[in-house]
């Protein structure tokens, strides 16, 4: 159903996805050097797979929507 969702949406929705996920996936990166260094030892990254997972869907259905899209 969630899949459905996602083709249904434009190449510009998917666009602003990806960059609004790429700035949290940033932040969230930083964020884990600021806890490595005050805590010494690493924080589980179990978020930043989380956004990176959802960066690949959307890079993966927007390369499916381009490859549906071909015209003739």
């Amino acid at each position: 159903m969630i899949a459905n969702k996602l083709a249904n949406l434009t190449d510009a929705e998917l666009q602003l996805m990806e960059k609004i996920l790429h700035k949290e996936f940033l932040y969230e990166a930083e964020q884990n050097k600021t806890w490595k260094s005050k805590n010494s030892y690493e924080r589980p990254f179990q978020r930043s797979r989380g956004i990176m997972n959802c960066i690949t869907a959307i890079k993966g259905q927007r390369e499916l929507n381009k490859t549906l899209e071909t015209r003739w």
